[in-house]
């Protein structure tokens, strides 16, 4: 037998689909690439170079994917790649194809000078590639009682929800102008245009232009199966509950509704607060840090515009080379090299570090935090991840 791994091309797109198709449904549910994640695998949007593949005797029997992704913070890009499709034939297991796979994938990211990678799969299995499950989401879960002792009962909302689909092109482009101000003012990951539709659609969602009599309003990105709003934007957030309420009236009552929100999202998270009836607070993601001073960077000044954080700086080392100054005065932060002698007092593993700056956990599990307000102001830093960007 012979094996032989590369890069895929064009014409490998029908195998690499029928591999991963018979894999995820093999192991999990039937699952169908092109529907499932039509902004990657559609034919015409595919991306043949993306996919490390591993053939026997000619035939491919694994694959990774790693698909472009940009975050943009505060005006600062972040260059990285998404892993998704990772696909070992059942019959060729055990033989180290993933292995070799990730780990071609991941020394290409850094030669380009990737910032981050990331993926969402089982912990222990993708620690051992470095990454970590961080960021935070929270989900807050609304009933129909929540909404009834909230919305004013004698006010007729002039809200409506219409489902959109990829014709209907004036609206499509009303939400991707609200996602481009969302960019320039904030935080999220840049959307192709030409894909942009599909991008939104992907994972089962379904999309909603929010309308106010007849005019834009905001949008929302709703999983029917699951009753869960994974995005939504509105021009007046105060009127997030009127949203709820509609979504509520798909359902029998006594179901709920739940609504991811991102720590950066200070204004929704306010307003759910004030009436959901619970919320969880978990990570949003895996990610495998490259560049620790550029995603920090962009990161502690996100933190520094959305909460006051106390003026103070921490120096640190990182196993992989990486001597770190984090500094916040007056608002204003700065991560800059350290020399080897500021460095030597904390010294933390990629894993550790990530974990440290990045987990919803660290404010309770670090003896650090406890002892410095400056690090109590400022961590957890506002990691977070888009479920329409999922890869």
């Amino acid at each position: 037998m012979i094996t032989e791994y590369s890069r895929a091309d064009i014409d490998d797109y029908e195998e690499l689909i029928d591999l991963a198709n018979y894999v995820f449904s093999h192991a999990h549910k039937p699952t169908d690439f092109p529907t499932l994640l039509p902004k990657l695998y559609k034919r015409e949007y595919f991306m043949d170079a993306a996919h490390y593949l591993c053939r026997e005797d000619g035939k491919i029997k694994a694959a990774v994917g790693a698909y472009p992704l940009e975050m943009k913070l505060c005006g600062t890009s972040l260059r990285g790649r998404g892993i998704g499709m990772v696909s070992v034939h059942p019959y060729s297991r055990s033989k180290g194809y993933m292995r070799e796979l990730m780990n071609r994938a991941l020394e290409d990211m850094r030669k380009d000078g990737m910032v981050f990678s990331c993926l969402d799969g089982r912990r222990q299995r993708y620690e051992y590639f470095g990454f970590s499950p961080v960021g935070t989401i929270f989900s807050f879960e609304c009933n129909s009682f929540n909404i009834r002792h909230t919305l004013d009962k004698n006010v007729v909302s002039s809200l409506s929800l219409r489902r959109l689909c990829p014709k209907d092109s004036a609206l499509v482009e009303e939400i991707r102008f609200m996602h481009e101000a969302k960019l320039e003012n904030g935080a999220g990951f840049v959307r192709r245009k030409d894909r942009f539709f599909d991008i939104l659609a992907s994972w089962e969602n379904s999309v909603y232009a929010v309308l106010d009599g007849d005019k834009f309003s905001g949008y929302l990105i709703y999983n029917e199966k699951e009753n869960l709003i994974n995005e939504v934007n509105l021009k007046d957030t105060g009127r997030l509950a009127e949203i709820i309420n509609l979504c509520l009236k798909s359902y029998p009552p006594g179901k709920t509704v739940r609504v991811n929100v991102h720590p950066h999202e200070t204004v929704k998270l306010k307003a759910l607060s004030r009436f959901a009836e619970s919320f969880a607070m978990e990570p949003s993601y895996s990610f495998n840090i490259f560049n620790y001073r550029s995603f920090l960077e962009a990161f502690v000044k996100l933190q520094c515009s959305l909460r006051n954080v106390e003026d103070g700086a921490f120096v640190f080392e990182i196993e992989n080379g990486e001597r770190l100054c984090v500094r916040v005065s007056g608002g204003e932060s700065t991560v800059t090299e350290a020399s080897p002698p500021e460095a030597a007092g904390f010294k933390f593993g990629p894993l550790e570090a990530t974990e440290f700056f990045f987990s919803p956990i660290t404010p309770y599990a670090s003896s650090l935090i406890a002892e410095n307000s400056f690090l109590r102001s400022l961590l957890p830093l506002p990691l977070f991840f888009e479920n329409a960007d999922g890869v």
